[in-house]
C-alpha cells in the first residue's frame, strides 16, 4: 500500500535551492494551493525541527534554513488534505519526499583506550580486551563466540552468507533454481591461509578463502582495545558467467531476548532495493515480533534498506551494528529453511535465537507480475563483479 501510494502520488517535489522546494503538480483540475503543506528537519534520525510553510505563487515552498544540527541532515516535505473528503479526514497526507541536505560522515574505527590480547590454539583464536572475550575459528575464519562478562551472544557464528528465501511471485519465476547455486556457497568456501597481526593499535585476522563456486574472498577482523569488532569481506570473481546473487552479506544467530530493536534507516515498515520509496530515513524502533512481516504463506520478509547502524537490545545489553556504507538488515526468529519449508505462519517453528543478516545488498522483489516476470535487472546483483563491505559489530552495557 504505502509504496504504491508513493510512486503514484500527484504532487511531487523537487529541491531548488538548499531548502527551497518546487511542488510539481500533475492534478488536471486541483491547485496546489488547495493542499497544507509541512516540513521536517531530520539530524541523524531524529527530527529537531518542524514547522508548516505555505505555497507561494510560483508553486514553491520557501522553507527557512535550519542549521542547527550536527551530523547527517534530511529535509522531509509533505501535503496533507485541507478538508476532509469522502475518501479521507484532514490532514491526511497525498504526497511526500526526503531530500538529503548533509551526508553522514564515514563511521571512524580506532584503536581506542585499554587494552588487548590474542591466544592462538590449533583451532581457534581468542581475543580478550576488556569485558569482550572473542573466538575465531581457524579452519573457517568465523567468529564463533561473542562473550560480554560472560554472556554469550551468540547462537550461531557470524560467517558469510549468500542466500535469500524467495518471494511467493519468485517460487513462479525459477528463482530458486536459477539462483540455487548460491544455497551453500557460504558453507562450501575453503580457507587458504589465516594470518593474525598487529595494525593501528588493533588485533587484525585475515582470513583468504575460495569459494567452489568460482571466486576469491578475504574475510578480516580488526578488534580494538574497547572490544568493538570491524568486519571487512571482500569478493573478488574468477569464472564467467556466474548465476545472479542472492545477497552480499553474511549472518548470525543472537541471543533471543535481544529482540528490541532499534535502527537508524528506511522505515518504519518493511523495504527492499525496488520497494523503498515511500519509506523514509530515520531512527525507528520496534519488537522483533513486529519488525517481521507474517504473510499469509511465509516467505522472504522484514529487510531494511540503507541502514546506517541496527541495535538488538534485551533491557541490559544493546548489540549494534554500524555500517562503514548503508546496509541492508533481517532479523527473524526463524531460518531461512524454516520460512522455506512452511506453507502457513502457523507452520513455522519457536526457535530459541534471532536470525541476523547483515548485507551489502539484496535481490529485489520484483514481483512486475505474478507468474514468471523476472526481478529488474538494475535491483539484482551481478556475481561476476567484485564487491567490498564493512561493519563494525560492539556490544555496550545499557544504563
Amino acid at each position: 500500500y504505502f509504496e504504491v501510494q508513493k510512486v503514484n502520488q500527484f504532487l511531487n517535489f523537487e529541491l531548488v535551492s538548499s531548502s527551497n522546494i518546487h511542488v510539481i503538480n500533475s492534478y488536471h483540475f486541483t491547485s496546489a494551493d488547495e493542499f497544507d503543506y509541512f516540513y521536517e528537519f531530520v539530524d541523524d534520525g531524529k527530527v529537531v525541527y518542524a514547522s508548516e510553510q505555505p505555497i507561494n505563487t510560483n508553486e514553491i515552498l520557501e522553507i527557512p534554513a535550519f542549521d542547527d544540527t550536527e551530523g547527517e541532515v534530511f529535509l522531509n516535505v509533505y501535503a496533507r488534505l485541507r478538508r476532509s473528503t469522502i475518501w479521507a479526514d484532514a490532514g491526511f497526507t497525498v504526497a511526500k519526499e526526503q531530500f538529503l541536505l548533509v551526508e553522514k560522515p564515514a563511521a571512524k574505527f580506532e584503536a581506542g583506550t585499554g587494552t588487548s590480547s590474542v591466544q592462538e590454539s590449533d583451532q581457534s583464536y581468542l581475543i580478550t580486551t576488556g569485558k569482550e572475550t572473542i573466538t575465531i575459528e581457524k579452519a573457517t575464519g568465523h567468529l564463533i563466540s561473542w562473550k560480554h562478562a560472560d554472556n554469550e551472544l551468540l547462537k550461531e557464528p557470524l560467517k558469510p552468507y549468500f542466500w535469500k528465501p524467495a518471494t511467493e511471485n519468485q517460487k513462479h519465476n525459477n528463482y530458486n533454481r536459477r539462483l540455487g547455486p548460491w544455497r551453500n556457497a557460504g558453507e562450501e568456501m575453503k580457507t587458504v591461509s589465516a594470518n593474525v597481526s598487529k595494525q593501528d593499535g588493533c588485533i587484525l585476522l585475515s582470513f583468504e578463502k575460495e569459494m567452489e563456486i568460482g571466486a576469491k574472498y578475504t574475510l578480516t577482523y580488526q578488534i580494538n582495545n574497547e572490544g568493538k569488532v570491524l568486519v571487512r569481506a571482500d569478493y573478488q570473481p574468477t569464472s564467467e558467467k556466474l548465476p545472479l546473487m542472492p545477497k552480499f552479506g553474511m549472518k548470525m544467530l543472537i541471543n533471543p531476548a535481544m529482540n528490541a530493536i532499534t535502527w537508524y534507516g528506511k522505515g518504519i515498515h518493511e523495504n527492499y532495493p525496488d520497494r523503498k520509496s515511500s519509506e523514509f530515513i530515520g531512527e525507528y524502533s520496534l519488537p522483533l515480533n513486529d519488525f517481521v512481516v507474517n504473510y499469509p504463506a511465509p516467505q522472504e520478509n522484514g529487510n531494511r534498506c540503507d541502514v546506517r547502524w541496527m541495535s538488538f537490545s534485551d533491557g541490559k545489553l544493546n548489540l549494534r551494528v554500524e555500517g562503514l556504507q548503508p546496509l541492508c538488515l533481517r532479523a527473524w526468529p526463524w531460518l531461512e529453511s524454516d520460512i522455506e519449508k512452511a506453507g502457513h505462519p502457523f507452520e513455522l517453528p519457536k526457535n530459541d535465537f534471532i536470525n541476523v543478516n547483515i548485507d551489502l545488498n539484496i535481490h529485489g522483489v520484483g514481483c512486475n507480475d505474478g507468474w514468471g516476470a523476472q526481478t529488474l535487472e538494475k535491483y539484482t546483483i551481478d556475481a561476476n563483479k567484485p564487491y567490498s563491505y564493512g561493519f563494525i559489530l560492539s556490544c555496550e552495557e545499557e544504563m
